[in-house]
This record gives C-alpha cells, structure tokens and sequence, in this order.
C-alpha cells in the first residue's frame, strides 16, 4: 500500500507513522504540488501551508494523475467536517488521529 502524507507538521507526521501498524511505502510532502505518482491514500492536513488543506484537496481532486486514490482531510475540529464534504475529500479524521478510526480506513 503508498500512502502519502501532506504537512508541514511533525507531530502529525509521527502520529500517522505510529499508527501505522502494517508494511507499506510512506511518503511525507509539504505540498500538494509535490505529489508526482498516485497514492492508495493521500492524507492531507487541514493547516498545512499558506493555502490549506481544502484547497489543496480541491486540487487534486481536479488532477488526472490521482484519480484513483482516497484523499482524506485530517481535520481540527468536527465542524470542519462539511468543508471537507464540500471541497470533495473521500473521507476526513479528526485529530489527534484514533488508531480504530484510521483502521477503518484502510478496511
């Protein structure tokens, strides 16, 4: 499984790797412009940047080369659960990540 993580964070960056309990091929970015392959699953934190992670969903939602992979927006609070509905995220988690909720995920 390639998983891809966008933030400029590093406690979010280690509590995503921590809760990953199975092998596979990570991959850690600082911007959505960065991505060059497809991914099973593009994590993208909600403050990352200056343009933030629904604009950067927004964004790769519109490219080719990610079509098929899950874009989950990792989000600060429940509320920002309807902006990741409405910029096209598959999926959100709100942080700090649960480890049953980002099992679920991948199920």
């Amino acid at each position: 499984m390639k998983i891809c993580l966008i933030t400029d964070n590093s406690w979010v960056k280690d509590s995503l790797i921590k809760l990953i309990d199975f092998e596979c091929n990570f991959t850690h970015l600082n911007d959505a412009k960065d991505v060059i392959i497809s991914y099973d699953f593009i994590f993208i934190d909600m403050q990352v940047n200056n343009n933030g992670g629904p604009s950067m969903v927004r964004e790769l939602k519109r490219s080719e080369l990610v079509i098929d992979s899950t874009i989950v927006l990792l989000i600060d609070r429940e509320a920002d659960s309807f902006q990741a509905k409405r910029v096209g995220a598959d999926s959100y988690l709100l942080k700090p990540l649960e480890k049953t909720k980002l099992k679920n995920l991948f199920t």
